[in-house]
């Protein structure tokens, strides 16, 4: 159901017939018309919502209207809700559903099943998450905040009983940090809460000093946190210390208060090593001299980064695949070059291991970042385009405009023709013009927009 609805996302179709879903899915018909009439049942569920317009029959095909990334969303919460797999792991790793004896009578399962659905999605989880042993608390904590918070991130906690206490300890926990989270960052922090609270209540894992991402803490901040979990949560002092340790190591790795340092972080000397040497980089292959002088903004969020990939809370909630980065990352040649390396520097600290779907995915943060904190004319991989048509400067200035939002193109758009010009626009061929030229239509055709995008990252690729 997710490959149905993400085609048609991603090829902007509205119409297919089953012969059709056969031959793109590789499915045989039994399976499409599972899939399509299970569809159908959830569009029935949800009844007028707009984000899932949705029919099918037979004779017809299905159609889907009006598909976005909202669409892909609720149906992936709706599928999560209604899962046995999900719940399974929801009860077994957090004690949702209450003891494994009310669950199972609640479910309508027998212990046997319980376990191999629990075996078989553990199997599925270290597939799809190599870099994650799941050999301490730390990971499967880290883990399940990951998986509660991609399944259910559009909406609430599932689990109502928790919502007063996750309430009032949220709050607490943002005021005592001077926290100042966003709306989806608040939301990431719930999860964490969540996850933190009912591992402790309901399945009585408590952290220890091998758990310990820090060294030794200070403050009244965190002393009151330490008090807070043996006041709210019955802990023993030493408890109380390694659960507040672990909260604070988290908002020091996503650098979310005024009063947590990095410098308490235990592997900070690796983290300085791995940034230096990618700062190294970057002053090399770019003939730049001390980039912490000239670039301090970019330094500051490359060890953040930096901090997140060497720690149990690296996972990445959204998810680009290999061809689309592929394909954005064409008219970035530079940053592309660097942002491998980058990689590659990384691959050599063992600790947490880096699979190759973590390395892409890091792969195209490390790029974002070079491309949004380093100055252009310091890159240098821009294209220059003059658009110039006969219909006068104000078309002109029309096409220009349109040409600026072009996503993902790593153009600049000049007046005129100068130096520096790759690519010159215009209704009319000019034979005095020497660089590369494109004759539009005017307005330009949707065929003269895809040659356009061709053409610039053909140019990319050569420059």
């Amino acid at each position: 159901m997710v490959r149905i609805t993400s085609y048609f996302l991603q090829n902007d179709v509205e119409h297919l017939s089953l012969l059709q879903l056969k031959k793109v899915l590789s499915v045989s018909t039994y399976q499409a018309k599972l899939a399509c009439t299970q569809l159908a049942v959830v569009a029935d569920k949800i009844g007028n919502d707009k984000s899932f317009n949705f029919s099918f029959n037979k004779e017809n095909g299905l159609t889907f209207r009006n598909v976005t990334t909202q669409t892909l969303e609720l149906l992936t919460l709706i599928l999560a809700s209604n899962s046995l797999n999900i719940q399974i792991l929801l009860n077994d790793g957090l004690g949702i559903g209450g003891s494994r004896d009310s669950f199972l009578k609640k479910a309508g399962i027998s212990q046997s099943t319980y376990y191999r659905c629990k075996k078989k999605m553990f199997r599925d989880l270290q597939d799809e998450f190599p870099d994650q042993k799941m050999t301490n608390e730390i990971e499967n904590r880290a883990l399940l905040q990951h998986i509660t918070f991609f399944f259910f991130g559009s909406d609430q906690f599932p689990m109502v009983d928790l919502s007063k206490q996750l309430h009032n300890t949220l709050n607490f926990l943002i005021f005592n940090w001077q926290l100042d989270p966003t709306y989806t960052e608040k939301k990431e922090l719930a999860h964490f809460v969540a996850v933190q609270l009912l591992r402790i209540k309901n399945k009585q894992r408590i952290l220890t000093e091998e758990d310990d991402l820090l060294t030794r803490p200070f403050g009244k901040h965190f002393e009151r946190t330490q008090e807070y979990l043996m006041r709210n949560l019955g802990l023993t002092e030493k408890q109380a210390y390694h659960e507040a340790l672990f909260f604070n190591a988290y908002i020091i790795i996503y650098d979310g208060s005024p009063l947590s340092k990095q410098p308490l972080l235990k592997r900070k000397k690796e983290i300085d090593r791995l940034t230096n040497q990618q700062l190294t980089l970057i002053e090399d292959n770019l003939n730049v001299h001390d980039c912490r002088h000239k670039f301090p903004n970019f330094v500051k969020k490359l060890i953040k980064l930096n901090t997140r990939t060497l720690s149990p809370f690296f996972f990445i909630n959204s998810y680009l695949g290999h061809q689309t980065i592929i394909e954005i990352m064409k008219s970035y040649p530079t940053t592309d070059n660097l942002a491998h390396k980058f990689i590659n520097l990384r691959k050599q600290i063992k600790s947490p291991l880096l699979s190759e779907y973590s390395a892409l995915q890091l792969l195209y943060q490390y790029s974002i970042l070079i491309v949004t904190e380093l100055p252009p004319d310091v890159i240098d991989d821009q294209l220059h385009i003059v658009a110039d048509f006969s219909l006068g400067r104000v078309y002109s200035q029309f096409i220009q405009q349109q040409l600026s939002r072009l996503v993902n193109a790593n153009i600049v758009i000049d007046p005129k023709i100068n130096r520096q010009t790759d690519l010159f626009i215009s209704d009319k061929f000019n034979a005095g013009i020497k660089v590369k030229q494109i004759t539009w239509n005017c307005p330009p055709t949707k065929q003269d927009w895809r040659t356009l995008r061709s053409t610039i990252v053909d140019m990319h690729t050569k420059k």
